[in-house]
């Protein structure tokens, strides 16, 4: 027979009301890691306390029964052949019910607290036999699918109480959940159950602070760095904070008017929340050190099968969803060594850094997940190996993560006092820059009175043949001088202004090389060209500072060449003019500084000039939307001026706050 549940044990007198429970700096500072420190020694220690299967356990015999069907009654349990079991009953996850079978001994004629861990287990019946009437049993239930009001015993942590008679009292406890068959059940005096739940508030307090500590840090280090991994991390160690929380048993204090199913449903999503962000954390971490593609698949395959857990679990395939999620975190015990060793590039914190870490979360893995799947005997330490493997897996990546960041900082800063110190140098060679323009401007200005002065009295005086033909070539060149260096003071402050028009080239040419002082020394080869729309001025200055570079570098009485033909560029017809010559006794100069400002070879100060030529030659072939190369051929340098035919869609500006920086 059976006796539905009723709560008539107060009124009957048997017994007593059941017993009531109780900024960012370089480095991590010395008072943050005495604080890590001191959580994680008295963390672990408080888990360790409360892990053990204490001498002070009445239960003297357990027995285990197998309802694959899930439909035995508790007259059909009672006289059918249970198979003796350990402390710790570990059967994975299954869709059977399991039935366990207590001895428990006396207790003084006092109440005993049958206490039973894990708490997320969905429901957990007791059948306790009615004195005196044999054959009939009271059953109570409780599990996080039963509301924390309606619970038989007032705790996070589920159980009853028991009043055993006698030298023995056998309890039955039905056992039927989607988790893992993972329980432990033991019965104890009031005190010491109330002084184990005490130890699990210690232990949940300490664990809570370095958690919130670590989501502290991740936060702030994401808000200041905008690291999509630390942004990840810290979104796994919101459900990892969950998932402390609801498999400690506090969803249902937190949550105590919920409806059915509602804090189990929180705890599933939890569980398999936090191993998602767990490996997608892993998966963009791995990027920078260029992981290998089986790795990669093998990540990816995984962060697949739990969006399909997700998708069972929202199917009300519960048990599935929870099996599935436990399958892939074994299998990332495999994954783990081809994750640690399977990077191709050095990146911070480095990859022995990250092999360790991977070394630490494989071996707290394997002795986690295995007695959950039932694959291996569970032990005391496994009730609390899902908080363990997490902190074993949370601070190893919160120590990595904070190596990285601090790595990325410094050399954050190096590259700050790097780009400073380049800035520092770029305006100091700006102002250098401006003050010798400044200073020519100002030269070529006061030098063109004088210059006139001298020359209209040497006009005057009575000096022919060489003497005045020397005077007449040092007027020449003084003037040359002042005339570049005042057209390259108007080129950089963008003051050439190009009138473009039809340009007859061949006409060109011959005007230049005829203004030649030594035209008998060039020779000019012109094929039919086809018309091209330039500025004809712009073209003419090119060309003159060309020829008289040419002729001021060859050797004396050798022929300087000058050719102009049809040739199509990069963007489109055009026309290319070469200039050619033999090196003299000042060599070839260096193709590196050739057309930067002032630039003279090493051997090319016997000869008069300012080193803006072939630097204004530069200037305006890019304002024409031109091309210039400089080529050095069996002993002799050649100038190749390519320009369109005609002008592009977008003419370009002339701006130059510098000289350029190579040849083109």
């Amino acid at each position: 027979m059976r006796e539905e549940a009723v709560d008539d044990r107060a009124a009957a007198g048997k017994r007593p009301s059941p017993p009531g429970t109780g900024g960012r700096n370089r480095h991590l500072s010395a008072i943050a890691r005495f604080f890590i420190l001191l959580l994680l020694v008295g963390g672990g220690g408080a888990i360790a306390w409360t892990a053990g299967v204490s001498s002070q356990d009445h239960v003297l015999a357990r027995a285990m029964l197998e309802d694959r069907n899930g439909t035995l009654t508790i007259d059909e349990v009672a006289g059918a052949d249970f198979t003796p079991v350990s402390p710790i009953l570990a059967r994975g996850y299954t869709p059977s019910a399991t039935w366990l079978r207590l001895t428990v001994g006396p207790a003084d004629g006092g109440p005993l607290v049958l206490r039973i861990r894990p708490t997320y287990l969905d429901r957990v019946a007791l059948f306790e036999p009615v004195p005196g009437r044999p054959g009939v049993w009271r059953e109570y239930v409780t599990g996080d699918r039963t509301p924390f009001l309606e619970r038989e015993m007032p705790s996070v942590t589920l159980g009853f109480t028991i009043w055993p008679t006698g030298p023995e009292t056998t309890y039955y406890l039905r056992l039927s959940t989607t988790s893992t068959s993972l329980m432990h059940a033991e019965a104890l005096l009031p005190q010491a159950a109330a002084l184990r739940d005490l130890h699990i508030h210690v232990s949940q307090i300490f664990i809570l602070a370095l958690l919130l500590f670590i989501l502290f840090w991740t936060a702030s280090d994401f808000v200041i760095n905008h690291d999509i991994v630390v942004g990840c991390f810290a979104i796994n160690q919101l459900f990892f904070i969950s998932y402390n929380v609801l498999i400690m048993g506090y969803g249902a204090l937190i949550f105590p008017t919920a409806p059915v199913g509602f804090v189990d449903t929180l705890t599933s999503i939890s569980i398999i929340a936090a191993p998602l962000f767990s490996l997608l954390t892993n998966r963009l971490l791995l990027r920078q050190f260029d992981l290998i593609p089986l790795a990669r698949w093998g990540i990816d395959t995984l962060l697949l099968a739990l969006v399909i857990a997700f998708g069972l679990l929202a199917a009300g395939a519960t048990q599935e969803a929870l099996k599935l999620n436990a399958l892939v975190v074994a299998l990332i015990v495999l994954l783990l060594p081809l994750m640690a060793f399977g990077t191709r590039r050095e990146a911070p914190p480095g990859r022995r850094v990250l092999r360790i870490f991977y070394v630490i979360q494989a071996v707290s893995l394997l002795l986690t997940m295995l007695p959950i799947l039932g694959v291996l005997p569970a032990s005391s330490w496994n009730l609390d190996a899902n908080i363990i493997h997490g902190l074993l897996s949370d601070l190893p990546m919160f120590v990595l993560l904070a190596l990285r960041s601090r790595e990325a900082r410094e050399r954050g800063i190096e590259a700050q006092l790097a780009l400073d110190l380049t800035r520092g140098q770029l305006e100091l060679q700006r102002a250098q820059f401006e003050m010798q323009n400044r200073f020519m401007a100002m030269l070529t200005h006061e030098l063109r009175t004088p210059l006139s002065v001298i020359r209209l009295a040497v006009g005057t005086a009575k000096v022919e043949g060489e003497p005045r033909r020397l005077i007449e070539a040092a007027f020449g060149n003084m003037e040359g001088i002042i005339d570049r260096c005042s057209f390259a003071d108007r080129m950089e402050q963008n003051g050439l202004d190009v009138a473009r028009a039809p340009v007859d080239l061949a006409a060109t040419l011959r005007a230049a090389v005829s203004a030649s002082t030594e035209s008998a020394r060039i020779a000019l080869r012109a094929e039919a060209m086809p018309a091209i729309i330039s500025d004809r001025q712009l073209i003419a200055t090119v060309l003159h500072n060309l020829i008289d570079n040419a002729l001021k570098y060859a050797p004396e009485g050798s022929t300087v060449e000058v050719a102009a033909a049809a040739a199509t560029g990069d963007a489109g017809p055009g026309v290319r003019i070469t200039v050619e010559n033999e090196c003299g006794r000042t060599g070839a100069p260096d193709p590196a500084q050739l057309f930067e400002k002032f630039y003279r070879g090493p051997h090319a100060r016997t000869k008069s000039g300012s080193g803006l030529g072939l630097y204004i030659v530069h200037g305006i072939v890019d304002l024409l939307d031109g091309s210039l190369a400089y080529d050095l051929i069996e002993g002799r340098a050649r100038f190749s001026v390519w320009l369109p035919c005609s002008a592009l869609p977008s003419s370009k500006t002339m701006t130059i706050s510098g000289p350029p920086s190579s040849t083109p």
